[in-house]
């Protein structure tokens, strides 16, 4: 996979705004509100991205041409040092996207042909090429794109672009299996391709902060790319020895200049010591650290607001980076915030919170929860006296977290007391703190994968190892909707995202049900009624993920549901070996002949519903 690299001043710090024709100006737009890309759209109008046209309109499924196209990608790029001498023939100068369409030219993002046909509609494989020039996406397998059946009717120029956006999980192609390149994209489909890209950031992440601390600074600076502040560079940015207390943080220097300038952005975890963390930093960064420039230690300014931190070093202006900082209104911030929504239960029985579809966990059924216990207690009697550690975890369902504004509240109090009274072969790892609702998709019942790092850290500092997600490489899903949306109309959809690195790429499974795919993510999945189960295809009674040059040569067994699909692949890099089973497609009394525990650890590993609702085997 290529790592995105932006022209502009850096990932989506240097948008200005975007118009998808001459003609359009900052007008409300009315012909949105059920359309599937409503979401996107709205977020670049909001962002003064994008407007529509003066009769309230958006027109979202119209379709696009060459030269309202070259206009909102010229938008995103900085200009070009010397600008080019050639000229289309059908590109006059006095077009309201000669510049636009000549910039372009400049940067190859379209080559030097005769014409440049701007008033053709732009097709989908079109606005893919020129994307993947401008970010320097490309592709490092094209046969991914076999799966659709019209593949062969990708042009030969196109194939690298479009095969990068599928390998990168920016788009999926259609439900009927086909990727539809020579197709004519509409302006809605545009929105959706560019937002996949991360181009525009949501205003109040730190990425959308940075571009409007640039914005509001008066005099010119220094063309900019983003750097994601990990365990691994924090000393380097921050002066700090550690990211303890850092929720997440990026750095903005400069991508080519000689000048010493550097912004950095905390967001810091509650209850961590702003002013201390501040202190440190000021005390501690390196203002030298260029080696051959370095910023006069009075240019370096540290200050917050709220829960953020700006460490700002510059020689040139910087408190006017401190100004503009201080300046911003960021939501949470100057008004109070609303009184949160009740739960609402649907007709088809989910209950919704706010942006969250949950399944209901009814009343304790405590001879399903008995149930499981027993059947903990006896797997570890009979089968685990050869293993080397045995734990167990429960994981909280989405319920959890509202518990109290339900209208009958489930009594985890009672099932947690069953549980730890009747498992005493294991020891618990309790998980209910390293969680917010936050870290759970909207639409699937399932926690997402990148809120995990809680849940990592408790099951590691048991267990034995540790993960730093941060190393990770994010991977989107755009528009996914989950299971809990599936098959009903306009049900609302969000960016899932799933993370790779290169004990994953290079893992191994052997799945019992489907010895044909090996690999730990299915992205073919993502199209069906349970589309999390892309994460290690889904339900299978067994499954053992083999990486061969792991940090150690311990190995894992893991009794567990689905949400273990997307926990396993993380630990990854730690094990030799980790088998996964599942109990309730799986009689236990089979494990001997499958399964050697023998100096092994053992996790069982279970959703609150599950032990709730289900009799393991």
């Amino acid at each position: 996979m290529s790592k995105k690299t932006f022209l502009s001043r850096s990932a989506a710090i240097a948008m200005s705004a975007v118009l998808l024709s001459s003609s359009m100006s900052a007008y409300a737009v009315n012909d949105i509100s059920n359309h599937w890309a409503k979401d996107y759209i709205e977020k670049f109008i909001d962002a003064g991205v994008i407007n529509g046209y003066e009769d309230d309109t958006f027109r979202p499924n119209n379709n696009m041409t060459r030269a309202e196209f070259a206009t909102v990608l010229s938008k995103l790029l900085d200009d070009p040092s010397v600008p080019t001498d050639h000229r289309y023939t059908d590109v006059p100068e006095s077009a309201w996207y000669f510049d636009a369409v000549q910039k372009l030219c400049t940067l190859q993002i379209i080559s030097e042909d005769e014409k440049f046909n701007p008033q053709n509609n732009i097709t989908r494989e079109q606005v893919m090429v020129m994307l993947a020039r401008a970010t320097r996406l490309t592709a490092t397998d094209t046969s991914v794109v076999n799966k659709f059946s019209d593949a062969n009717t990708i042009s030969d120029y196109a194939l690298d672009a479009v095969a990068a956006f599928v390998e990168n999980g920016y788009t999926n192609g259609y439900q009927d299996g086909t990727i539809r390149p020579k197709n004519n994209i509409t302006r809605a489909e545009c929105v959706k391709l560019i937002d996949s890209l991360n181009l525009v950031p949501d205003a109040n992440s730190l990425e959308g902060i940075m571009k409007s601390i640039y914005e509001g600074v008066e005099l010119e600076t220094p063309a900019t790319a983003i750097t994601t502040i990990t365990a691994n560079n924090v000393e380097y940015y921050l002066g700090l020895k550690t990211i303890d207390g850092i929720e997440e943080a990026i750095a903005s220097e400069p991508m080519m200049s000689s000048s010493a300038h550097s912004i950095c952005l905390v967001r810091v975890k509650d209850g961590t010591d702003v002013t201390k963390m501040m202190s440190d930093i000021k005390e501690n960064v390196n203002p030298q650290k260029w080696i051959c420039v370095g910023v006069d230690p009075e240019n370096v300014m540290v200050t917050n607001k709220g829960n953020l931190i700006l460490l700002v070093m510059d020689n040139t202006n910087p408190q006017g980076i401190i100004d503009s900082f201080n300046a911003l209104e960021l939501d949470g911030e100057t008004e109070e915030k609303p009184e949160e929504d009740k739960p609402i239960v649907n007709a088809d029985g989910l209950i919704q919170y706010n942006d969250f579809y949950m399944d209901s966990m009814g009343t304790i059924n405590t001879e399903y929860v008995t149930n499981f216990t027993n059947k903990v207690e006896s797997v570890c009697k009979e089968y685990l006296s050869g293993a080397s550690n045995i734990y167990y975890a429960v994981i909280p369902s989405k319920q959890y977290f509202i518990n109290d504004k339900v209208e009958n509240p489930f009594d985890y109090t009672s099932m947690m007391n069953i549980i730890r009274s009747g498992i005493t072969s294991a020891k618990e790892i309790d998980l209910t703190g390293t969680l917010e609702l936050d870290d759970y998709l909207k639409t699937d019942p399932h926690w997402k994968q990148e809120g995990l790092q809680g849940v990592l850290d408790a099951l590691g500092e048991t267990m034995g190892f540790t993960v730093d997600l941060s190393t990770f490489t994010k991977n989107s899903v755009p528009n996914f909707t989950g299971q809990h949306g599936y098959n009903k109309e306009n049900f609302a959809h969000e960016t899932m995202t799933y993370l790779t690195n290169e004990a994953i790429d290079n893992a191994t499974v052997d799945n019992f049900q489907d010895k044909d795919f090996t690999k730990v993510y299915n992205t073919a999945k993502l199209e069906t009624a349970t589309p999390y189960d892309m994460f290690l295809s889904g339900s299978t009674p067994l499954l053992t993920i083999t990486n061969d040059p792991a940090k150690s040569d311990k190995e894992l067994v893991m009794f567990r549901d689905s949400y273990a699909c997307s926990l396993a692949p993380l630990l990854i890099e730690n094990y030799k070996t980790i088998t996964l089973v599942d109990l309730r497609y799986m009689a236990s009394s089979l494990l001997p002949q499958y399964v050697d525990f023998t100096g092994k650890d053992v996790l069982f590993m279970y959703n609150d519903q599950i032990i709730n609702t289900v009799v393991l085997r």
